[in-house]
């Protein structure tokens, strides 16, 4: 009798742990174990990464102050499949350099000046009443206005030299364009097209800059 009592305890001890450990859902494990359920990430679409790769962006290449070039690389970017929009700013380029001697604030000192200026040779000086200077000499070359400095400071005076600036109309073009779609190389797109400064691939100028007109 007590062998079948024992024979029982231990069958139903092997039912219930069938029941719970073994006989279990795959799920239900992994909803009461320890182990997070792995989640699958949403699929990118084809179309969104299209999207990604192909975003628009401007360039802006510039400055070019000759009219013939700009008419040339106009036709260049539209011969390579571009649409440029011209626009214009206003800037300064150097002009030279003006030698001069200030703080000369009266007719003696400057009668003076131009005395001591003539004993060193410098004959072509003047003097400038209004504004108590006396100029001795415009120079295209910095070299020029080296030298001339050179030849004031012999007659015992100390020259100024100042970088000449002059207004100049500045053009532009932006580009629209695919993000993946190469710009043309400067070198290659100014082949052949007189320039004294080659231009630069740039930003475009954000908003409330000068409207960008088509030529």
């Amino acid at each position: 009798m007590r062998a079948l009592i024992l024979t029982l305890a231990f069958v139903n001890l092997l039912y219930f742990g069938w029941a719970h450990w073994i006989d279990q859902p795959a799920g239900g494990r992994a909803a009461g174990g320890s182990v997070a359920a792995l989640q699958l990430a949403p699929p990118v679409s084809q179309a969104a990464a299209a999207s990604a790769s192909s975003a628009m962006r401007c360039a802006s290449l510039g400055p070019l102050m000759n009219r013939d070039a700009v008419g040339a690389v106009g036709t260049a970017l539209r011969a390579r499949s571009f649409s440029p929009h011209q626009r214009v700013t206003h800037g300064e380029v150097p002009d030279g350099y003006w030698v001069y001697i200030d703080n000369l604030n009266n007719a003696d000192a400057r009668a003076s000046a131009l005395k001591r200026l003539a004993r060193a040779g410098v004959l072509d000086a003047a003097a400038l009443a209004t504004s108590g200077q006396v100029s001795v000499g415009l120079f295209s070359e910095r070299s020029g206005a080296d030298l001339r400095a050179a030849a004031v400071r012999s007659a015992g005076l100390e020259p100024v030299i100042k970088a000449r600036l002059r207004p100049v109309e500045e053009y532009w073009f932006d580009v629209d364009s695919a993000s993946d779609v190469p710009l043309p190389a400067v070198a290659a797109l100014m082949a052949g097209i007189n320039v004294d400064n080659l231009p630069a691939w740039g930003a475009c100028p954000i908003a409330g800059a000068p409207a960008a007109v088509t030529p």
